[in-house]
């Protein structure tokens, strides 16, 4: 019923920090990042399933991670990926989300890793930094254009050279239902992947594009 009511208050006014701190404050879990209708194990299986097409693609072009790799994940929201990566070896994470509670239990559950609360077109990255940037289920709920150029311009500068980005992407040209369906919870809008690469000017070299669930999942090379 409470997640009702929040979705409910959205239709009017979408806060993207205040409405996802409300949802995890209610259901940190996959429930809460993932589809609240379904349970928590299907949700699991649901996640998994995107887990192997990752590692999949990691393997494909010979994508290290392992203790010497540099990660930063935008959007870490309940720490599915986190996990993930740490199970990989991964010793220099960086965990970024827009929500407190995000932050705040992440920090508590990972302490030898780091978490940045904020915006990610505001928040502080530093320069060719990360050999591998993720950013999963995360960019289609960026719905402000402006917003949206920021956060890909930031997040792009602060991949290495050499480094990979792993983003997901909602094309309206491929996923037309999604695309032309009447949408009232106003949390999402699609984009295709031009607008993505069109933002990072120079040296993004895009290895693959697969389908991911719903969407679609890019793996792309800063070769410059």
């Amino acid at each position: 019923m409470r997640r009702l009511k929040i979705y409910a208050q959205m239709l009017f006014r979408y806060r993207p920090r205040e409405f996802w701190n409300d949802v995890l404050s209610e259901s940190f879990d996959l429930r809460g990042v993932g589809h609240y209708r379904l349970s928590e194990d299907e949700n699991r299986q649901m996640y998994e399933r995107k887990r192997d097409l990752i590692a999949e693609q990691l393997e494909r072009f010979g994508i290290a991670v392992g203790p010497g790799t540099r990660v930063l994940e935008i959007g870490c929201g309940v720490g599915y990926w986190t996990e993930y990566l740490k199970g990989r070896g991964v010793l220099r994470y960086t965990g970024n989300d827009i929500t407190p509670v995000s932050v705040t239990t992440l920090s508590q559950r990972y302490p030898e890793y780091q978490f940045i609360l904020g915006d990610a077109g505001e928040i502080p990255l530093p320069s060719v930094a990360y050999d591998l940037v993720m950013m999963i289920d995360v960019t289609q709920h960026i719905t402000d254009d402006a917003a949206f150029g920021r956060a890909m311009r930031n997040v792009w500068q602060a991949v290495a050279p050499g480094g990979t980005f792993v983003v997901t992407y909602w094309d309206p040209a491929i996923n037309k239902m999604l695309a032309t369906r009447l949408r009232l919870n106003r949390i999402e809008k699609p984009r295709p992947l031009s607008d993505y690469t069109a933002l990072w000017g120079g040296g993004p070299a895009v290895l693959s594009t697969i389908a991911f669930n719903d969407k679609h999942l890019a793996v792309v090379r800063k070769t410059g």
